[in-house]
C-alpha cells in the first residue's frame, strides 16, 4: 500500500487539513494545493513515514499562518471524500495500525532480470 501526502482545502467547508490518502496519488481528493512544503506530493510505502511528513507540513503550514491546519488521512476510493481531522496522535496511532509492506532484496534468489 502507498501513501501520498497533500495540502488540502476541503470542499465545501473550507477546512485546511495536510491529508494522507490510501491508495496512492490516484487516491488524492481533487482539491490538492500546489506543493510548498517538502514531502507534498511525495508517495510513501510505509504510513509512519507519510504521517511524520504530514505532521511536518502541518507544522509548516501553521506556522506560515494557517493556524486552523489539521491533519486527516482516508481511502477515497477513486471518488472525492473529505476526510475527518484528527489530533497528531490519533494520526501516528492510526499509521502505526497499518501494514508494512516490506519490499525484496534485489539480491534474492528467484530475482529475474
Amino acid at each position: 500500500m502507498t501513501y501520498t501526502v497533500t495540502r488540502q482545502i476541503q470542499w465545501p467547508d473550507g477546512k485546511a487539513v495536510v491529508e494522507i490518502a490510501r491508495g496512492g496519488i490516484d487516491y488524492v481528493n481533487p482539491d490538492a494545493l500546489v506543493a510548498k512544503f517538502p514531502g507534498e506530493f511525495q508517495t510513501f510505502d510505509s504510513a509512519i513515514e507519510a504521517t511524520d511528513t504530514a505532521i511536518a507540513i502541518c507544522r509548516s503550514w501553521r506556522q506560515a499562518g494557517r493556524k486552523d491546519a489539521k491533519i486527516g488521512f482516508g481511502f477515497t476510493g477513486g471518488f472525492t471524500m473529505p476526510f475527518d481531522s484528527c489530533t497528531f496522535k490519533e494520526a501516528r496511532k492510526w499509521a502505526q495500525s497499518q501494514p508494512v509492506i516490506t519490499q525484496p532484496d534485489d539480491n534474492e534468489e528467484g530475482d529475474f532480470e
